[in-house]
């Protein structure tokens, strides 16, 4: 594993810093405390966002994706031959798309055809290729496809971020310290999506590290429940739920599961918007609606709670997140 580059620097330097490239400023995150949505819910709760769209490609992905692209470049498998074919709902797609042309590898995203087109275009924007799979198949039917394409392909390699270790281990030695770190140790609840289950593995286990009793609260689709009702389907909330339990989730560091209609998501993200002035995606919305779910019940009502926003809205513009009232 490699070292995440600070990405700030104190305003007491005498001297600024110069990155000595874009990929130095991945992490150091702000951690915002949402004020006015605590007042408006009349919460003693403590309602702390992880704000990932200040990541430099633009989502919490950028994370994992640059730890699984340098252990690669740094394994017996790489070469000058070497392309990267690999599966995505799409901000995984992007950050490794960043990072393929900000390093010269050749790569492919294979991504279900209903993701925003936002995506797909900053795909190809980066230099890569989109290979799309049909919708009714959800994300699984883009991890078949990129199987089927690596295994056709001598020079080909998936970097396989539902399987892959470094995913969440990306996430102890980076987002997790930052959220220790600027609570100063008073996290109490994580609300986090699940996608390939790598941020909150990840996150999770270095928190109950520090803190065993932290509690982690799931949150998936309600109409692709595979943790809660071991049931996959279609949903919207793009970056969440693939239909399968990824290979590294760790489902034992779950205190509670939440479920989340996609109404329900694009309703609170749309809210945030304009309450917090956080324009965020639709996965961020469903933890966002999650956790104002959880202040309801007591054992929540008064604990410090750190939301995962894990992207910005930008990438939305053609879903029903921006959709005409």
């Amino acid at each position: 594993m490699f070292d995440f580059a600070p990405a700030t620097f104190s305003s007491t330097e005498e001297n600024g810093r110069i990155f000595n490239d874009i990929t130095e400023t991945i992490g150091k995150t702000p951690l915002v405390r949402l004020s006015k949505l605590q007042k408006q819910l009349d919460t003693q709760a403590d309602l702390l966002a992880k704000v990932e769209f200040f990541n430099p490609a633009g989502s919490i992905k950028d994370r994992p994706a640059m730890a699984m692209i340098k252990n690669l470049m740094a394994s017996s498998y790489f070469c000058d031959k070497t392309e990267i074919i690999e599966a995505s709902s799409g901000n995984n797609g992007v950050a490794c798309a960043w990072l393929c042309a900000i390093y010269n590898i050749p790569i492919t995203i294979v991504i279900p055809e209903h993701m925003s087109i936002e995506r797909q275009k900053l795909i190809k924007h980066f230099g890569g290729n989109v290979v799309t799979t049909p919708k009714a198949q959800g994300t699984k039917g883009a991890i078949d496809k990129a199987k089927e394409m690596v295994a056709a392909n001598p020079h080909a390699v998936s970097l396989d971020q539902f399987g892959n270790s470094t995913n969440h281990q990306a996430h102890s030695e980076s987002t997790a310290q930052e959220i220790w770190k600027d609570s100063a140790g008073s996290v109490d609840v994580l609300v986090c999506g699940v996608g390939t289950g790598g941020t909150l593995t990840g996150v999770a286990r270095k928190l109950k590290t520090y803190k065993p009793s932290v509690k982690i609260v799931a949150v998936e689709p309600a109409s692709c429940p595979i943790l809660s009702a071991g049931r996959a389907g279609v949903h919207n909330i793009q970056g969440l739920s693939s239909g399968h339990v990824p290979d590294i989730l760790d489902t034992t560091l779950i205190s509670q599961i939440v479920t989340v209609s996609d109404e329900d998501a694009i309703a609170a993200a749309q809210k945030i918007a304009r309450l917090e002035g956080l324009a965020v995606g639709i996965s961020s919305g469903a933890t966002l609606h999650a956790a104002a779910q959880l202040i309801k019940q007591t054992e929540y009502a008064t604990k410090t709670i750190v939301v995962i926003l894990a992207d910005g809205a930008e990438r939305y513009f053609s879903t029903p997140l921006f959709r005409d009232d």
